[in-house]
């Protein structure tokens, strides 16, 4: 999982990200990520400012003259402030920096408010390691004789049973089932299976990228239907490189500069989300489409038709949690002061 963290202190902040990145049995490993990337956020308290009843400002990083401005009406992720809060503050999310037993209270309680995460990211696991037997048709994924997901592999889509638990998936069972088997239950999440896999490919530490695309020419065939804030800088500039021309691994290192790991993490969960693709005919029937999504990208627009999660049979509000509730930008913002006690925010320039 990825942890944000705002405010804090260089030594408070190693110590924490320390406490956080110690794998505990039965639960995620936490790393740094960067804020607007980040599954959940910790703010230290001393490093914010009340503009509002839900208008803070922070100090970030610590001790430098930079601030962002967050609404909480906004926040679409789980959050904690680090004490001392700001006088005239309130709030039930907070814990003590200093104390590891209090940080690791804070993030089972993300944990566990992030299951639906963390579920589709088992379910993202899995996927990767048995697609190779299910070309199509339609899969059930049953734990104990309760249905925990229908995959519907011909319309690339999934349901997934709300409390349904990471553990469940890993020792559940999968049965084909007729094509008319597909119905997912009103009370499941309906999710594009490219999402899944994305969820799973940015997170995980394993290196999934199938190994064709370590030798053959990559080609971009679709920028993937999510919301334009998912996407990190490196992302970007590989779909921006591969438009302009098509390359292999190695060229891909030597334009773009990244190191072969981290080259080779990012074109993992393009290739998940059905972005890129080693036949240079199907990218070639694309082509006209990719260009108009990549340039509606740059410019900061949402990619046109993209597919929100929602509960089956309802709307996208419905969900049961905020984390399906996906803005297209980070609530963080720049602020830029226009006076003494005045802040007005602006977005990033890059979209976040």
């Amino acid at each position: 999982m990825r942890l944000g963290l705002l405010g804090f202190p260089a030594s408070l902040a190693q110590r924490v990200v320390g406490w956080a990145s110690q794998v505990q049995p039965g639960w995620p490993e936490w790393r740094p990520s960067d804020p607007h990337l980040a599954d959940a956020w910790m703010i230290h308290g001393g490093s914010v400012e009340v503009l509002g009843r839900d208008a803070l400002v922070i100090r970030h990083p610590h001790g430098s003259g930079e601030r962002l401005t967050l609404n909480r009406s906004e926040v679409d992720r789980p959050l904690a402030f680090a004490s001392p809060l700001p006088e005239g503050f309130a709030s039930a999310e907070f814990f003590e920096a200093d104390n590891e037993k209090s940080v690791r209270h804070r993030l089972q309680r993300f944990e566990a408010w992030l299951r639906p995460l963390r579920t589709q990211f088992a379910l993202g696991a899995q996927l990767v390691e048995r697609l190779g037997q299910y070309k199509g048709g339609v899969v059930h994924i049953t734990h104990d004789n309760k249905l925990l997901a229908v995959l519907d592999l011909d319309r690339w889509q999934t349901g997934l049973h709300i409390p349904a638990r990471p553990v469940d998936l890993e020792s559940a069972e999968w049965v084909r089932r007729p094509a008319l088997a597909n119905d997912i239950p009103s009370s499941f999440i309906r999710l594009p299976l490219h999402r899944v896999m994305w969820t799973y490919a940015v997170r995980t530490v394993r290196d999934v990228l199938p190994a064709r695309y370590r030798q053959q020419t990559i080609y971009l065939r679709r920028i993937p239907r999510m919301p334009p804030r998912w996407y990190d800088d490196l992302h970007l500039l590989i779909m921006r490189e591969l438009m302009l021309k098509p390359a292999t691994l190695h060229e891909l290192g030597v334009r773009t500069g990244a190191a072969a790991a981290e080259l080779a993490h990012h074109l993992a969960s393009l290739y998940f989300a059905g972005a890129i693709t080693s036949d240079p005919d199907s990218a070639r029937r694309a082509e006209p489409k990719v260009r108009r999504e990549l340039v509606a990208l740059q410019l900061d627009h949402a990619i046109p038709d993209a597919e929100m999660p929602t509960r089956a049979g309802h709307s996208e509000l419905s969900a049961p949690s905020s984390i399906l509730r996906e803005a297209p930008h980070s609530p963080l913002r720049v602020a830029t002061s226009r006076g003494p006690d005045s802040a007005v925010s602006v977005p990033f320039p890059d979209g976040r």
